[in-house]
């Protein structure tokens, strides 16, 4: 579960800064405040409603909770530390 988690609070707001910062090399107008917080939206964690799609499609629901609950309780050290690399 913690490679999971790891992914979802590291690398995809580091990827969504990357690559906002690729786009914004390439010339296309992003504001930096509009890219903040596109970026602090990728570091919060995983929605609740991915237990519901779970129950849905039959996947492991019991193992979604868990990551669901992990990513969360992890996310109250990384969200602050993103909003901190941010500023």
């Amino acid at each position: 579960m913690l490679p999971i988690v790891s992914c979802k609070l590291v690398l995809h707001p580091l990827l969504v800064w990357l690559i906002g910062h690729g786009f914004i090399a390439a010339g296309l107008p992003i504001d930096p405040f509009a890219l903040t917080v596109v970026v602090l939206l990728a570091a919060l964690p995983s929605a609740s409603n991915v237990a519901m799609l779970t129950e849905r499609f039959g996947a492991d629901t019991g193992r979604v909770a868990r990551i669901i609950l992990l990513s969360t309780v992890v996310a109250f050290v990384s969200f602050p530390a993103a909003v901190a690399w941010l500023r």
